[in-house]
């Protein structure tokens, strides 16, 4: 059978799960297209494992997202390892990592020498772009799952980075951490299951979606503020939950007077970033 003959009966098949950006994300995998330019291209010549599609197919159907079908995911220019033991790499995380390169360009040069954590690094993603684009920086990455490390560590040897990976809860891998220049994180920040949709829930570690308070894990590395570990200048930068910015406007004017922050927008118009920054020679985010 030909990739052809098997794009169009699949489009027959169409359900739920089982769509047209599924359907050719199956097809290219099979023959490690890059793209489907690069299938099209390919059209007319035999499928390499039918029986592995069909197998793939009837997890989709169920449900099973297809990054975790695959084993991997598309993050802002590559492919990453995933598994159940991390959560699947969203849009508003692209977001945040480019608006984050940007913003310690502004801050820092374009070939800074600093140091950057990753707090709840889950696949690795976060901490593994920018030392891609920042290699004379230390890149410190932590979580509290062993299994989630283990991925980012495949990931980081994929992508060719040094990476100093530790396990611990938060903060706590980097207590005795002096002058780090930049935190991103993507926290846990659901505070209600019903509000997460069924195939999220069924699949996705609870462990990085929900947290009782939502602010929870934000309180926690903002606390930095009033610790050691910060250097002088710097930048946190996090994802929020886009009906968060009321109660993380009242916990920084509450707890942090007079540190400059900015929430921001995503691509549809949802409030899903804060930055926290001090540095006395910016005054917005990218």
């Amino acid at each position: 059978m030909t990739y052809r003959e098997l794009y169009f009966n699949l489009q027959k098949r169409k359900s739920k799960y089982l769509n047209n950006t599924t359907i050719k994300s199956l097809l290219q995998d099979d023959g490690n297209f890059s793209d489907f330019f690069n299938l099209i291209n390919h059209f007319d010549e035999q499928v390499k494992n039918v029986d592995q599609i069909e197998s793939n197919i009837v997890r989709i159907e169920a449900g099973e997202p297809i990054q975790y079908v695959l084993g991997y995911a598309f993050f802002v220019n590559s492919n990453y390892v995933v598994s159940k033991d991390v959560l699947i790499p969203r849009q508003e995380t692209e977001e945040l990592a480019v608006a984050t390169l940007k913003t310690i360009v502004k801050m820092f040069g374009k070939e800074p020498k600093i140091k950057i954590v990753d707090i709840g690094t889950g696949s690795g993603i976060l901490g593994i772009y920018l030392k891609e684009y920042f290699p004379n920086s230390s890149v410190i990455c932590t979580d509290i799952s062993e299994n989630s490390l283990q991925i980012a560590k495949i990931n980081a040897k994929n992508h060719h980075v040094e990476i100093d990976f530790r396990q611990g809860d938060m903060l706590d891998p980097i207590e005795d951490e002096k002058d780090v220049a930049v935190i991103i994180s993507n926290p846990p920040y659901i505070g209600d299951e019903s509000t997460v949709d069924p195939q999220t829930l069924k699949y996705e570690p609870h462990l990085a979606l929900f947290a009782t308070p939502k602010t929870k894990y934000y309180e926690i590395i903002m606390s930095t503020i009033d610790s050691q570990i910060l250097a002088d200048k710097y930048l946190l930068a996090f994802e929020i939950g886009e009906d968060m910015k009321e109660e993380l406007t009242h916990l920084i004017e509450t707890n942090y007077k007079g540190i400059m922050y900015k929430f921001e927008k995503d691509i549809y118009g949802k409030t899903r970033f804060l930055y926290i920054i001090k540095d006395e020679g910016i005054t917005y985010v990218a």
